[in-house]
């Protein structure tokens, strides 16, 4: 009989549990927070960003016109555990128009940092005024990011 491949499970190994996620203080909480603004050109998924210089960073906005998609930005300093992220942005009535859970496990990552995006789509952002994302991590608010929607010209 010839030598056949042995495929039992020990040659391939188990797969890894999710980690529990990371109990931090606001203060930790707020420290991991590298970066966070708005943009209209999202990075690629998967892409290997460079802070230094802001080389290939996507362009920060300020303000958008209505209708137009625009996307939160953000990166994470690297903790080795999961972080429960969410993102909830607001309307000018004070109303949370969307929430986004965006858990981020940094338990594999080799980084010394994690970039996630949320957008607001051109539906979405149908109303002027001031609008604004709140950023949770760990069920503590460790930042609140205005963005001006202008109505359209006319």
């Amino acid at each position: 009989m010839p030598n056949q491949p042995r495929h039992d499970s020990q040659s391939r190994p188990p797969r890894r549990p999710t980690p529990p996620a990371l109990n931090l203080s606001g203060i930790e909480a707020a420290s991991v927070v590298k970066f966070a603004y708005f943009t209209d050109e999202p990075p690629v998924p998967g892409i290997l960003l460079y802070t230094a210089f802001r080389r290939n960073m996507p362009p920060e906005v300020k303000e958008v016109t209505v209708r137009k998609p625009v996307t939160f930005f953000y990166g994470i300093q690297q903790t080795g555990g999961l972080l429960n992220i969410q993102v909830r942005w607001i309307n000018p009535d004070g109303v949370v128009a969307r929430t986004s859970d965006q858990p981020m496990d940094q338990s594999r990552e080799g980084a010394l940092w994690t970039w996630q995006v949320d957008r607001l789509e051109q539906r979405d952002l149908a109303q002027p005024g001031v609008w604004v994302v709140e950023l949770l991590i760990a069920g503590h608010r460790v930042g609140r990011y205005p963005l001006l929607v202008r109505p359209l010209a006319r």
